[in-house]
């Protein structure tokens, strides 16, 4: 009798287990193929999953580096700014100190040609307004500099500061310098009064003939102040063959006037007197036929004529 084979099942996958010797005979495990395929299908599924799980981790992780090293990079340029502005404020502040003293230094030179500064006009010569009540809100302007301009601003200032520093030092010395020429230049009349006699040759006021007068006489009233008509200082103050009671007063560059026939002497040997002060009272005592004062300039030693300096 031919028994008749039945064909495999297509839908179902036999696994053959054979066991070791001794043991069962072999037995078929049938697996259904929508089985396989569906555990093929979560398989897959579950490999391009931790695929996904991976490379997101990974790009986590990079974006996480990248994030702290430009957060760091951030924090590097932000602690530099800083350190800039404080460098930048530092310079500021030092600006502030070199304005304050070229302000000082302004108004010594002021003080020095005696010119008023007008209250309304600033230190660059512009008018000065008054503040009122804000009455528009009109605003704007272009945006603010960057650091780098406000440093390059810094440097320049400072370069135009120590320029002009050293301008108005030069200024200021060469104004002292010829303040002083001035003052210790005889410019002003020693005493009020007539003008009696010349400097020159002249009629002798003994009797007849003429003598060589070095100086100017000027009369007036007895005990009139004579001053000194420029700073220096008295080299001689006492009686002077001659001239009587004599205050001579040293100038500096060579120059000395003499102030002769006083009544009464007030400056003192080695004092230093200014243009303008009282040094003497107008007498007659010495060589003299009335109450007046001879007054004398002498450069290196030579009378010369002080009409030149009056």
């Amino acid at each position: 009798m031919i028994k008749q084979q039945k064909k495999p099942d297509k839908r179902k996958y036999t696994i053959m287990l054979v066991p070791h010797q001794g043991q069962a005979g072999v037995r078929s495990l049938h697996i259904p193929i929508v089985a396989v395929k569906c555990a093929a299908v979560a398989f897959c599924i579950m490999v391009v999953f931790l695929i996904g799980i991976t490379v997101n981790y990974h790009k986590t992780v990079d974006t996480a580096g990248m994030e702290k090293a430009e957060l760091e990079r951030l924090r590097q340029v932000n602690g530099s700014q800083v350190k800039q502005i404080e460098e930048l404020a530092k310079a500021t502040a030092a600006l502030q100190q070199d304005m304050n003293r070229l302000n000082k230094l302004d108004a010594e030179i002021r003080r020095i040609v005696n010119e008023d500064n007008d209250g309304n006009t600033s230190r660059a010569g512009l008018t000065r307004i008054s503040p009122e009540p804000m009455q528009y809100a009109g605003q704007g302007g272009p945006n603010p500099p960057s650091l780098s301009d406000l440093q390059q601003t810094v440097t320049a200032m400072q370069q135009n500061l120590q320029v002009r520093e050293q301008s108005l030092q030069n200024l200021k010395e060469e104004l002292l310098a010829k303040n002083a020429r001035l003052a210790a230049t005889p410019s002003i009349w020693p005493a009020a009064g007539q003008v009696t006699s010349r400097f020159g040759w002249r009629n002798s006021p003994w009797g007849s003939g003429s003598d060589y007068h070095p100086g100017i006489d000027i009369a007036g009233d007895y005990g009139a102040p004579i001053v000194a008509t420029a700073d220096g200082v008295v080299v001689h103050s006492d009686w002077a063959s001659g001239y009587g009671k004599l205050v001579e007063v040293d100038h500096g560059n060579g120059i000395v006037t003499l102030y002769g026939h006083c009544s009464q002497l007030l400056a003192k040997d080695g004092e230093y007197v200014k243009k303008g002060q009282v040094i003497a009272y107008m007498g007659s005592t010495g060589l003299s036929t009335g109450t007046h004062v001879h007054y004398e300039v002498r450069v290196n030693g030579t009378a010369v004529n002080p009409d030149k300096f009056l």
